[in-house]
């Protein structure tokens, strides 16, 4: 049977939402180089969690995040499961 390593990644978030992307992208980083292939980030990763905060740290798809996030997943060959808030009816 074939194995895989997955890591569930916890982050210290701010309000401050380009340093939350910077530190969950040095955290995949990191967690690459231990041959990780699946890597997920926490809920809301790019915002503190509370509806008050969602209305300033909303991002459409595609958006900052995703094609950040995506050259990371693509560079460090592995899968990445993240979510954050997105405004309504954009998908």
């Amino acid at each position: 049977m074939a194995t895989f390593h997955l890591v569930l990644i916890q982050l210290q978030v701010s309000s401050i939402k380009s340093d939350n992307l910077t530190q969950a992208c040095g955290l995949v980083w990191e967690a690459a180089t231990e041959g990780v292939k699946i890597v997920s980030l926490p809920e809301c990763f790019n915002s503190p969690f509370g509806m008050k905060y969602f209305p300033e740290h909303v991002e459409k798809i595609p958006g900052e995040a995703t094609q950040k996030l995506s050259e990371v997943a693509k560079e460090c060959s592995l899968y990445l499961i993240g979510v954050y808030p997105i405004p309504p009816h954009s998908l």
